[in-house]
């Protein structure tokens, strides 16, 4: 009896299905953009009087840097150089702005917006100098440019 009841209880075993689960992981990763700007720009006046730069040979200017941090697929578009502040007695109309980035991306001196894509990348960084010509010069005080970067 005992040998009958171990070999129903091995072919009951035997007979059962063997059951499985699926162990599922998900990842989502969507597009995002993060700009910081760890290191403002400072220009300084260039030896004849008609040029504020961050660039020149005399060492006082300094680029700004930019640091992009992007997931996915994202276009970087630099704005245009615009004044934005000024001392009182400065008449605007007559300068020039111009800015130039290298790093992840490079563009040379413009007046104008420009704008690059990036990748999947976990971080990029461009460094960006900012001139202004005024053939009259410039009067004493603060004057400051500026750029907007937007990432989409």
């Amino acid at each position: 009896m005992r040998g009958l009841l171990l070999g129903s209880v091995v072919a009951l075993l035997a007979a059962t299905p063997v059951l499985a689960v699926d162990v599922t992981f998900t990842g989502l990763v969507t597009d995002t953009c993060t700009l910081a700007v760890p290191t403002p720009g400072v220009m300084s006046l260039s030896g004849d009087g008609k040029t504020l730069s961050s660039d020149l040979a005399d060492g006082i200017g300094a680029p700004a840097t930019l640091t992009i941090a992007s997931l996915g697929a994202n276009n970087i578009t630099v704005g245009a150089p615009a004044m934005d502040t000024y001392p009182a007695g400065y008449t605007t109309g007559s300068e020039t702005l111009q800015l130039k980035y290298t790093g992840t991306a490079s563009h040379v001196y413009t007046s104008s917006s420009s704008s690059f894509s990036l990748g999947i990348i976990p971080a990029a960084s461009i460094v960006i100098d900012m001139k202004i010509t005024n053939n009259a010069g410039f009067v004493q005080g603060t004057y400051t440019a500026k750029t907007v970067v937007t990432c989409s």
